[in-house]
């Protein structure tokens, strides 16, 4: 009798194994895993500041479901976002999830690569900086340059506060005097920013009255 209800038992203990071993074959028969690479957005981020330095572009991540959903599934289909909303002045890490990623029904974030990004954040501002114009060239035989007159003589600029308080004035693009045989010329010139991460408010640009004399 003792013998009988234990192989009742063991029998049920392998039937509860092999009904476990089906399960998972069928759940995961046509199932695949593949990585896609995708850009990664900021958004929200406090408007009284600005993410400066190197930042992450795009991550890695790896996607599984069923093998006609995943081949189905292009790169425009997932994109992955960080919200900066609650993000302080300095060095911030933030760590990813399946949150982060948004995929089609049905897909499973398996992985994330990196786990966290590290940003850099600063507070943005304003300041007046003094434009200085920049030439080119001489002016035509007989003639010498007497001085250039710049409107408006400051501008407003924008952007993180170390890249901001670093200016000390703004140049103007080149201004080419070659050549030139008027008394007066009156021009408008870009300002040159040197591909700093700033902004000028007034639109970019100055107005600048070169004047010649013999």
């Amino acid at each position: 009798m003792r013998e009988l209800i234990l192989n009742n038992f063991l029998i049920k203990i392998l039937s509860l194994f092999f009904a476990i071993v089906l399960w998972f074959f069928v759940t995961s028969k046509g199932k695949l895993e593949v990585n896609f690479n995708i850009p990664l957005e900021l958004r929200k981020i406090p408007s009284s500041m600005v993410v400066v330095g190197d930042v992450t572009d795009y991550i890695d991540v790896r996607l599984k479901g069923r093998q006609s959903a995943i081949e189905g599934i292009s790169s425009g289909q997932i994109s992955a976002h960080i919200d900066l909303s609650n993000a302080n002045h300095g060095e911030n890490t933030i760590y990813l999830s399946p949150q982060n990623i948004i995929v089609p029904p049905n897909i499973e974030v398996m992985r994330i690569s990196p786990k966290a990004v590290r940003l850099k954040l600063e507070p943005l501002i304003k300041r007046e900086v003094k434009v200085t114009p920049e030439t080119a060239g001489a002016p035509a035989m007989g003639y010498r340059l007497k001085g250039i007159e710049v409107s408006p003589e400051t501008v407003t600029v924008e952007g993180a506060e170390s890249a901001v308080n670093r200016l000390s004035l703004i140049k103007t693009e080149a201004i080419n005097l070659s050549g030139m045989n008027k008394r007066e010329t009156f021009l408008d010139v870009n300002l040159n920013l040197y591909g700093r991460d700033i902004k000028v408010l007034n639109g970019g640009y100055v107005r600048v009255k070169i004047i010649l004399t013999k």
